[in-house]
């Protein structure tokens, strides 16, 4: 290839003529003015490296640049050698920064766009739009036809800053927030098409991180329902919050499997100095909605579970405390082979000690541990295959934590957050600040970021998404004995009446998906891989088929979260963030400054060589 570079006119003859001229005749070529000739050659370095960046950028640089000619070949010629290397060597490196560091990469296994997983059932979800921005979600989300679209919270922002200050909107303008919410047209068409549900969080609640303080939640809690299409006399009106549990069944192939939807309340009790999140009443509801053994009185009829759960009117703190049992969908509550629990705030984010010190107000069960705790054992307990949704945090991910650590087979949490914004729009556009940092963090922020400690090391997607739950009860994962399989036919939940419960065949699908609808993170589980207890753990070590029961498998290396982390690993995200963003642009400014420098001395000052043939 340089033998042919050699031989060759350069590229830019054509578009040159004088320069065209003088390499085609070399006597001519010897008499070209100096400053011309340093003027070609800074040129061609220049087209040099802007060619090796652009190729680099598009990951197609397969070789080395090639070295500039010697000066032998070309007497009186001045070249660029000393600079070309440096030039080149910074080139390299600020497209390193870029690919790798600034930009990150797309996870591996992600499917391409048009797809699609097969279904029985299949939810759409998200959180964080506001109501007053544009939104471009929704037609992604109408075209793969969800069974039901579930809002997690901060459906509309109720509060906002006046002079630097939060504040709450008022009622008139937190219920006209609603009303300009179903008045979306793209939104009012998926409402006609799908049903809607819904928890919410703190800013449709009323006020950034609000709990049972929140003296409007009443107000709230009423236009809330409103807004999900509650009937006005339904029970679930008396309830003090806004939890439920939505079941589907006659899925699969057989109409026989079944899926529950539970929606936790994060908000109406929460109590952050004592240490409590849902409140007990949510908890009791919560054993029932899981199946938890024990949880449901024997003999008791449903119209005897509402007459005891319903208060009387002179007693207000029982109002508060007892739960009214809810008609429809609510009236189901027996055993279901899959349960999705949707919290506004993360579960198991494990983060909280990483970003405390960037960004104020971020919540999670990280700060409750005893009612995490809780709803692990809970979840044991019940022998319920649980995957968990979540939402605030105006970025999206996949979480989980390896078999035998939170739980006896693998914690499963999708995150979908920022409808309408993310991140970056937190930065204030003062001086065009959020247009500069744009440029420089990418849509996936790369995982070396973060410690390489338990599950910390996942792909963050912090442009505008939504979440997708596709369950398929096919057979393509998971094999079934002939005995289990009549046993599941028998019955619609997957708990048999003997101390085993058989396995289940298929699948759950969890994408996250930008505002083109394209899949940038996914996860696909077996329900298989979603059972089990700690005894069966016990049981196992006890055999010899795994190396450490419950116990001790928790002590594992691959079971550390941030509580285990030390000092320094603590230090790695705000240290090498703060490296990133100011590395790339100094970088960048340097490169330019070397070839800026270099091109301005090839064309004032000309070569010794060509001085002594002047002489």
């Amino acid at each position: 290839g340089q033998r042919r570079a050699r031989e060759a006119p350069p590229s830019h003859v054509a578009l040159a003529p004088r320069v065209s001229r003088a390499w085609a005749d070399p006597a001519r070529r010897s008499r070209k003015s100096h400053a011309t000739v340093g003027w070609t050659d800074a040129r061609r370095d220049a087209g040099r490296v802007v060619r090796f960046i652009r190729l680099a950028e598009s990951d197609l640089v397969t070789g080395v640049l090639a070295r500039p000619r010697s000066r032998e070949t070309r007497p009186g010629r001045r070249t660029m050698t000393h600079k070309s290397t440096t030039l080149c060597v910074l080139a390299l490196l600020s497209c390193i920064l870029r690919a790798g560091v600034a930009h990150g990469s797309r996870p591996a296994g992600v499917p391409p766009p048009a797809h699609l997983d097969r279904a029985d059932l299949r939810f759409a979800f998200g959180s964080c739009s506001r109501h007053d921005k544009p939104q471009s979600v929704w037609g992604a989300v109408r075209a793969i036809a969800p069974d039901a679209f579930v809002w997690l919270g901060d459906v509309i922002y109720a509060d906002g800053k006046v002079n630097g200050t939060r504040a709450y909107v008022g009622n008139e303008r937190h219920r006209a927030a609603f009303e300009t919410q179903l008045e979306h047209p793209e939104y009012a068409a998926l409402a006609r098409e799908t049903k809607i549900v819904g928890t919410w969080d703190d800013h449709d609640f009323g006020f950034n991180n609000a709990g049972a303080e929140w003296e409007e939640k009443p107000f709230a809690k009423q236009v809330f329902l409103d807004f999900l299409g509650v009937p006005a006399d339904s029970p679930r009106r008396e309830r003090a919050g806004v939890y439920a549990h939505h079941t589907f069944r006659n899925l699969g192939r057989d109409k026989n499997r079944s899926a529950r939807l539970i929606l936790l309340d994060t908000r109406f009790h929460q109590r952050a100095e004592r240490g409590e999140l849902l409140g007990e009443d949510q908890w009791r509801w919560l054993e029932r909605a899981l199946g938890v053994p024990g949880s449901r009185r024997v003999g008791v009829t449903s119209a005897d579970d509402a007459r005891s759960a319903t208060p009387s009117s002179s007693d207000e703190h029982s109002r508060e405390y007892r739960e009214p049992f809810i008609e429809a969908e609510e009236d189901d509550d027996d055993p279901v082979d899959v349960v999705i629990i949707g919290s506004s705030i993360q579960v198991h984010a494990e983060t909280q000690k990483l970003v405390d010190g960037l960004f104020e107000g971020v919540e999670s069960w990280n700060e409750f541990p005893n009612e995490k705790k809780r709803l692990m054992d809970l979840v044991e307990r019940s022998r319920a295959r649980v995957v968990f949704l979540s939402g605030d945090v105006h970025h999206a991910e996949i979480i989980t934590s390896p078999p035998r650590c939170v739980l006896p087979y693998e914690l499963v949490e999708i995150t979908s957050s920022g409808m309408t914004h993310g991140i970056l729009d937190e930065v204030p556009k003062k001086h065009g600040l959020r247009a500069f940092v744009r440029l420089l963090i990418p849509a996936f922020l790369p995982r070396w970021l973060w410690p390489d400690v338990g599950g910390l090391q996942r792909a963050r997607f912090i442009h505008r998404n939504w979440g997708e739950v596709a369950i398929d009860f096919g057979d393509d994962d998971a094999a079934e004995t002939d005995a289990a399989d009549d046993d599941a036919r028998a019955s619609p939940s997957p708990a048999a009446k003997s101390e085993t419960k058989a396995s289940v065949a298929g699948s759950i699908a969890l994408n996250i998906r930008g505002d083109d609808g394209v899949v940038k993170i996914s996860k696909r589980v077996p329900l298989s891989a979603l059972e089990g207890t700690w005894a069966e753990v016990d049981a196992a070590a006890a055999r010899g088929e795994i190396e450490h029961g419950a116990a001790e498998g928790r002590l594992r290396d691959a079971c550390r979260t941030e509580k285990d982390l030390t000092r320094v690993e603590l230090l790695r995200l705000p240290v090498l963030a703060a490296a990133c963003l100011v590395g790339q642009p100094v970088i960048f400014a340097f490169c330019v400054w070397q070839l800026v420098k270099g091109t301005s001395r090839a064309v004032r000052k000309p070569g010794k060589a060509s001085k002594r043939k002047e002489a």
